[in-house]
């Protein structure tokens, strides 16, 4: 399963569609995944980027996300599939459909002046989902715990700010 290719493209799918004169839409996005799923020879790399998708998240509908987007997002997915996390958090952040999704996407830096703060919620989401997560954890998994009793923070609201100020100014490349 390691060494199978990774089947035909999300996005070759979508291509297909509208070489053949169709409209693509987002019904075709699913389609992509589906067929991957039901005839792709590639099951385990399947299973793997839809566990991973279901980790790294991006939505069709909060915002409006574009259909090619989300098929460009599986793929990345597939190609990450039996790689390593560095560089899938790697191409999960530099995605467009992520920085579209979490509000990353032309983020602007810090200006205490005008009172404005860069967006906090991809800098949480890699915090809270992605990585450490709320609460340190023992080796078992379970949560670690202060002397009075209370969980122990992985980070805090001055780690996500801080964090937040690595995702500033990052936009599409070229001015259209």
């Amino acid at each position: 399963q390691y060494a199978t290719p990774a089947g035909t493209p999300h996005i070759d799918y979508l291509n297909a569609i509208r070489n053949g004169g169709d409209r693509v839409d987002e019904k075709h996005a699913y389609e992509a995944v589906w067929q991957q799923f039901l005839f792709n020879e590639n099951q385990l790399r399947a299973r793997v980027a839809f566990a991973l998708s279901e980790i790294m998240v991006v939505s069709n509908i909060a915002p409006d996300q574009d259909t090619w987007a989300l098929a460009s997002w599986m793929d990345m997915l597939y190609r990450n599939a039996f790689g390593n996390y560095r560089t899938l958090l790697e191409d999960v952040t530099l995605h467009p459909a992520m920085g579209y999704y979490l509000n990353m996407l032309g983020n602007d830096k810090d200006d205490p002046a005008a009172g404005f703060k860069p967006n906090e919620n991809y800098a949480r989401e890699v915090m809270q989902l992605f990585s450490i997560g709320l609460v340190q954890l023992d080796p078992d998994g379970t949560p670690q715990r202060s002397a009075q009793g209370q969980t122990i923070p992985t980070y805090t609201q001055a780690d996500i700010e801080e964090f937040a100020r690595v995702y500033t100014g990052w936009s599409f490349a070229g001015g259209n």
